[in-house]
């Protein structure tokens, strides 16, 4: 017990101070068809305290409706889409190596988020760039924000596309 004690420890110490007050920028997204019956769901997270937020496009094609559900468990309907497009710019690519951190989203109190490293940055189009992460991540992972460790977003989560699952 002693030794499973001091592994919770030292898993909590390492994770970054900015994760409390990030993780309550995650959601939930819900989104309907036209005979209201779920389409898909998925993740976004606040970039904004006005409400704007980012979020995996194709979770509403072909929605009629959207809601987000907070980490406090609060429902809000969508109301506007300003933008779409199949892929998250980054600003400022972290080089491979870089620490790496991917913030679920979740109603508990708990601080959990998931840490790995950039295995490669590539360019796509010539100007965005494509991060290969070594981080394990589940399906209701997808969409949520990837940051580094200043806290900063600099990508969003996808599901592994290749036979290369990291």
């Amino acid at each position: 017990p002693l030794a499973l004690f001091l592994l919770v420890q030292s898993g909590l110490a390492q994770t970054p101070k900015w994760v409390e007050k990030a993780k309550r920028a995650v959601f939930s997204v819900i989104t309907y068809d036209k005979n209201d019956k779920m389409l898909n769901t998925g993740n976004g997270f606040f970039v904004s305290e006005d409400g704007l937020a980012l979020s995996d496009y194709s979770l509403f094609k072909g929605a009629e409706r959207a809601v987000i559900v907070t980490a406090e468990g609060k429902q809000m309907p969508v109301s506007l889409i300003l933008g779409a497009d199949d892929m998250v710019v980054a600003t400022t690519a972290p080089a491979a190596g870089a620490d790496a951190w991917m913030l679920p989203y979740s109603t508990q109190k708990s601080i959990a988020c998931v840490s790995g490293k950039v295995k490669d940055v590539s360019k796509i189009a010539g100007e965005y760039h494509y991060y290969t992460l070594s981080m394990q991540m589940k399906d209701k992972m997808v969409s949520c924000p990837v940051m580094n460790a200043e806290g900063q977003v600099f990508g969003i989560s996808q599901k592994s596309s290749g036979a290369d699952t990291v």
